[in-house]
């Protein structure tokens, strides 16, 4: 059977391209990510309580002082070999305080007045934190309180939430989870990896099934890309309704690339996070 000159060149054309293409993407190309992950705890650690049944007999924070159900909670989830833990807030009795972490029935318990944000970012001195906060007036109250241009603070909150951090904390990151995953969904859409607006010194929010080919360039040269833009990338189980799912079991961290040194959100912190440590 005779080719015709014509279809040769196609064909010679489209290998060229088939190359060019995967050299693009090649990770083996890029050199590996210095650091390792982050792993970031979605919420506090159940405390061991006292005989009493108070939480605050059995758990003290810095200087041997006796904390309360909230503080204790979080105090054991960065304990548990998080490197960042997320802390909902939220507008109580005119103050802004974190989300109850743990629901203590012992009256001791119940009597100690609720953790400020000053007080939580205190105890919680050593990990990022990663703040929920809805609205402008909870993203107010929380960047009156926190320094400005210290990279330990993140901000997730909706788009009032985000539009004042930006405005008052330009340098602090500050993201939806919406417009996090439009940056993942906008990336893999870019066949020449070219990393979208919405990325650039943003935050990118992946799921375990999204990893892989799809995501050019994964590993290395997709974090290479997203290292020179400035982009924090998260990986998680998956995100449904809006919330960040994290993983559950030791074995999913066997689908991430060795090498990934961006944050991996944890549930359950307690069990997983000195098993993915050892």
């Amino acid at each position: 059977m005779r080719v015709s000159k014509r279809t040769t060149i196609i064909v010679l054309a489209l290998t060229a391209l088939f190359f060019a293409f995967t050299l693009l993407h090649a990770s083996w190309l890029a050199d590996a990510p210095e650091g390792g992950p982050k792993l970031v705890a979605d919420k506090g650690v159940a405390p061991v309580l006292g005989s009493d049944g108070c939480v605050s007999a059995a758990n003290a924070g810095y200087g041997a002082v006796a904390v309360g159900p909230d503080l204790a909670a979080l105090q054991l989830a960065a304990g548990a070999e998080a490197d960042a833990v997320h802390v909902p807030v939220e507008i109580a009795d005119g103050s802004l305080v974190p989300v109850r972490q743990f629901e203590s029935q012992c009256a001791a318990d119940l009597a100690q007045p609720r953790p400020d944000v000053a007080a939580t970012a205190y105890s919680l001195s050593r990990p990022e934190l990663f703040w929920r906060a809805e609205g402008a007036d909870a993203a107010k109250a929380l960047l009156a309180t926190l320094p400005a241009g210290d990279r330990r603070h993140i901000l997730i909150g909706d788009d009032a939430a985000v539009v004042v951090a930006k405005a008052e904390h330009p340098a602090m990151r500050a993201f939806t989870i919406a417009k996090a995953r439009q940056c993942a969904a906008d990336y893999r859409g870019s066949l020449l990896g070219s990393v979208p607006e919405s990325c650039a010194n943003g935050v990118m929010l992946l799921t375990l099934d999204e990893l892989g080919f799809a995501l050019w360039g994964w590993p290395n040269r997709f974090l290479e890309r997203m290292a020179k833009v400035k982009t924090t990338v998260i990986i998680a189980q998956d995100v449904t309704d809006g919330e960040i799912k994290g993983l559950t079991d030791v074995r999913q961290f066997g689908e991430i690339a060795q090498g990934f040194n961006g944050y991996i959100w944890v549930d359950k912190i307690e069990e997983l996070g000195p098993a993915l440590r050892r």
